[in-house]
């Protein structure tokens, strides 16, 4: 069993980092490398992926190899952990009919390309949205915070970046880009389709509301909201807040931190719970009137 600190984060991750800062960092200058180093200790944790029973084992095999291949040639800012625990929820089920993913930011296209080959493998359609701008700057009360990082103008690429990568490592043909602000695209409409996942990677509460404005309406029953931002004071108060969910009618939802960044907001569990169990109560019932009729019967017959 690894040894976890009060932080949370294992004895060893948190000397291996001492180490990395000191030895590696000093001595590499691109990021990209940077990337490649951290993949000798990161790399295992993409082995949820290997439990998944919707996709046959070859597959998933080849989707692991293909995911490691975008970790060495495509620089991103998650951790294989994320990609493979958004995955794994993913693939709970395959797709039903007009089913969609969401991905609200994606940089250089890292995780557009891993989520574009788990929506196809599951019948999914993945649908990106980025200003490809970087992020998009904090007006100055919230700037003025000084606990929080200012993040305004990082993480830019263009459109051409995501495509090519979507194109060389990913599945394009699922795909379908929507470039703009989120205060323009998904806070403007709901999203026309049914929502089964949504991965939010936008640095601020400002981006995380507009995306939920655009995403809930459309959720699917089981569906599931990813935050990789839940490290951020202001996202995280934003997704625990009993207001934020207010307008939407569907009640607080449960939140399950799954890693430092990672968190994931389910909004229909215990609901669902309870209609399946309700479900297994009435079918419980009727089979036992029936086996008592069949009794009675017997009993007369004899």
């Amino acid at each position: 069993m690894k040894r976890v600190t009060p932080g949370g984060v294992p004895r060893f991750e948190r000397r291996l980092r001492r180490w990395y800062t000191r030895w590696v960092r000093p001595r590499l200058s691109r990021e990209l490398d940077l990337q490649r180093v951290k993949l000798c200790y990161f790399a295992l944790d993409y082995w949820p992926l290997l439990r998944v029973r919707t996709i046959g084992l070859r597959d998933r095999l080849e989707l692991v190899a293909r995911f490691l291949r975008i970790d060495w040639y495509v620089l991103h800012s998650h951790r294989p952990r994320e990609i493979a625990q958004v995955c794994a929820a993913l693939a709970a089920r395959p797709a039903r009919p007009g089913e969609v993913m969401v991905e609200a930011g994606c940089w250089n296209g890292g995780s557009s390309a891993k989520f574009s080959l788990m929506c196809r493998l599951l019948g999914y359609r993945l649908r990106i949205y980025d200003s490809f701008q970087g992020v998009e700057p904090r007006d100055a009360a919230v700037a003025s915070e000084e606990y929080e990082y200012d993040f305004s103008g990082e993480y830019a690429a263009s459109d051409a970046t995501l495509r090519r990568n979507l194109e060389r490592f990913g599945a394009a043909e699922v795909c379908s880009i929507h470039p703009g602000w989120f205060e323009t695209t998904l806070a403007r409409a709901p999203v026309p389709d049914v929502v089964r996942a949504v991965f939010i990677d936008c640095d601020g509460a400002k981006g995380t509301r507009e995306v939920l404005l655009g995403v809930i309406p459309s959720l699917a029953r089981d569906g599931v909201i990813f935050s990789q931002d839940f490290h951020i004071p202001s996202v995280r108060e934003l997704l625990q807040d009993a207001r934020t969910w207010e307008r939407f009618g569907r009640g607080v939802p449960r939140i399950e931190r799954l890693g430092r960044h990672l968190a994931a907001v389910r909004l229909w569990a215990y609901a669902e719970h309870r209609v399946l169990r309700d479900r297994r109560r009435v079918r419980e019932r009727r089979m036992g009137e029936r086996r008592g009729a069949d009794r009675r019967v017997a009993a007369r017959r004899a």
